[in-house]
Parts: structure tokens; C-alpha cells; sequence
């Protein structure tokens, strides 16, 4: 019966925790280690111009500031210069050192990068006449693949450096490397799976009218008349098919949420808890700044932050996915600050 009288029966929801049994291993990266060989173009007054070629290998651990395109290498490097002459001088330098990193888009996919640093060495020449420390600076641009194996994640990388090294009267020298980066992943076993909620309904008394039968009395409800069996919002109106989430915005080239977007993700919370068996997706959208692979990426990123959210406060994670769409749906202009902050969005959209 749609009508109820003044004493009518308005369903209420005993909420009934089943826990999990199960926990989930998940595997993160934001550091990898790197081996690579490489070649110099000697500087033709290092060793008075008997030099042959100069080669050498460099160890590296690099990492990426969180939520940022910076990031941090540091390397041990031995480069040995070889005259192959009896005569000649030969040279051998062992070096640590640090490097800044910038890279273009997502490094653990493939990106371009650009980097710079300093390293302090030990040149030990043959014969033992100048040994001595020097300073070295570098800067340089690279390129790294996305993953060439399954096992390992491993990905190719190469990279063209200039390198100032101040032994001696001070030498200008070109560089170029090649090698291998390997994630370092890090395992976390993930909370448990959110309670599953069992709901019963209990009849209870209690004075208050609900005309169309909605869950919503009708002093609150602004839509009286919606048809049975529609899903309402907290106002007793319909909801609509894609449920924007006025207020959740993202600071540009930012994943993690803002603090005043709680009210509105608390409000979404309580409606998908109120209809446990509607489907979502969670729709994540940027703005048009940054290469189309780059805003996929971060678009997915955003939703999984918003899903993550109502995972914590209690929503099942059976009950969501997760969709990027990057710059591909404006709902604004992206010529100014304004429009492009509000390209910046999750939406839901309901499934079933």
C-alpha cells in the first residue's frame, strides 16, 4: 500500500556486521634501483691527448617525492680512462653523487625525464703522479620505457649527460648511458574487507506519514509523488543516473582529496549505504594540462581516492569500480582557472 495512515509503518534498517575473513596483499612503487654502462667523449687534453676511449658503469637508487613529478637519484659511479699505450696515462675514478629528477608524465609507464647534480670522485692515475678528489656536475636528459618483462617489472632506459669535472686544469666531457631500472616493490596487506551489512527490515509505529511509500516523510520530502521502487536522495527525489559530487574537486596534478570535500562524499556514503545493491561507478575526470596518457592515469587515481573513501566509512568495495576518463569530458571551459578547476571531478554513475 502506498497510502499509510497517521500510525503507518515506516521501515527502518537494522544494520547486522558479517566481518571478513580475508586480506588482500597489495603491491606498491614509487623507488627503483638502476644499472647502467656507459660511454664518455674524453676531453682531448685529459691525458695529454693519448687517451683511447673511457668507459664505465653506474649503481643508482632513485625514488619520486610523493604526489609529484620530482624526484631523487643517488649513484655510485667508476669510470675508467684508457690510453692503452705503456706510455700513456691511464685513469680510474670512483664517485658518489646525487641528482635531481624531473620527470614528463608517468615514469613507471614510460617518460621522458630530465636531471642534474653534483658527485665527488677519487682519481687515481696511472702512474700514482696526481692522485686526488675532485668535484663533478652534470645535467642531462633521459628517456624510460615502460615494462619489458613480467617478472621484476624491469624497464630500458637511456640517457645523454654533459659532465664538468674539475681535476686537473678542469674538462667538459659528453656522456651517454644505457641500462635497466628495477622497481623496488613494497608489499602491504590491505585492511580487511569493509563489514558486509545484512539488512532487516523491522516494522515499527510511529505517527509519521510517508504518502508514496519513498522512506522519506513527507514533511521532508520534496518530491511527494516519486514512482515506486525509485532510488531517492535524503530530499525524496529521484536520483539521477550520474550523481555529481558538487564539491569534490582536485588542486591541479593532485590525487589526494581536499578536506572540504567530506560533507559531500559523508552525503554520497549515506546513499549507498541506503541502496546496497545499486552498481556505481566511480567516474574520475581532469582537466586538458598534461599528455593524454599522463591525465588517464590521474583521472583513475582520483576515483580510486573517492572509492577509498567510502570503503573507509563502510561502503562495500563489491558494490564500486573505478573509471578514468581524463580530459575527455569537460563539463566546463578549460580556458581559465575557474573551468579547468571544475573539470577536475568525480562523478557516480549508477549502474543498475
Amino acid at each position: 500500500m502506498k497510502h499509510l495512515c497517521a500510525c503507518c509503518a515506516v521501515t527502518l534498517a537494522g544494520l547486522f556486521v558479517v566481518p571478513a575473513n580475508a586480506h588482500e596483499t597489495q603491491l606498491t612503487s614509487s623507488s627503483y634501483v638502476g644499472i647502467l654502462g656507459g660511454y664518455t667523449f674524453a676531453d682531448e687534453m685529459r691525458g695529454n691527448d693519448n687517451l683511447d676511449y673511457a668507459t664505465g658503469v653506474q649503481v643508482l637508487y632513485g625514488t619520486a617525492f610523493e604526489d609529484s613529478r620530482w624526484g631523487y637519484e643517488l649513484g655510485f659511479a667508476l669510470d675508467n680512462y684508457e690510453t692503452d699505450k705503456t706510455a700513456g696515462i691511464d685513469l680510474y675514478r670512483n664517485g658518489f653523487g646525487a641528482d635531481l629528477t624531473y620527470t614528463f608524465g608517468n615514469r613507471f609507464e614510460g617518460a621522458l625525464y630530465l636531471l642534474g647534480g653534483l658527485a665527488a670522485a677519487y682519481n687515481d692515475t696511472l702512474p700514482d703522479s696526481e692522485d686526488d678528489w675532485s668535484w663533478t656536475g652534470n645535467v642531462g636528459i633521459g628517456v624510460v620505457s615502460g615494462a619489458v618483462t613480467e617478472a621484476g617489472q624491469i624497464r630500458l632506459r637511456g640517457e645523454a649527460r654533459y659532465v664538468y669535472d674539475d681535476f686537473q686544469e678542469g674538462y667538459w666531457e659528453p656522456r651517454i648511458n644505457l641500462g635497466i631500472e628495477i622497481p623496488l616493490f613494497e608489499a602491504h596487506e590491505a585492511e580487511a574487507a569493509a563489514p558486509q551489512e545484512v539488512v532487516r527490515t523491522v516494522e515499527v509505529s510511529t505517527g509519521l506519514l510517508d504518502a508514496d511509500g519513498d522512506g522519506v516523510v513527507d514533511d521532508k520530502d520534496q518530491c511527494p509523488n516519486t514512482p515506486t521502487g525509485d532510488r531517492v536522495a535524503g530530499n525524496g527525489c529521484t536520483l539521477d543516473k550520474i550523481i555529481e559530487l558538487k564539491g569534490v574537486t582536485f588542486e591541479f596534478d593532485k590525487i589526494r582529496l581536499r578536506p572540504d570535500a567530506q560533507t559531500i562524499l559523508d552525503w554520497a556514503t549515506d546513499i549507498l549505504k541506503k541502496y546496497p545493491d545499486m552498481q556505481v561507478e566511480i567516474a574520475g575526470h581532469t582537466d586538458n594540462i598534461g599528455t593524454d596518457e599522463y591525465n588517464q592515469a590521474l583521472a583513475e587515481g582520483r576515483a580510486q581516492a573517492v572509492k577509498q573513501y567510502f570503503v573507509d566509512h563502510g561502503v562495500p568495495d563489491g558494490q564500486m569500480s573505478v573509471k578514468g576518463y581524463g580530459e575527455s569530458e569537460p563539463r566546463d571551459t578549460n580556458d581559465t582557472e575557474e573551468g579547468r578547476e571544475r573539470n577536475r571531478r568525480v562523478e557516480l554513475r549508477i549502474l543498475n
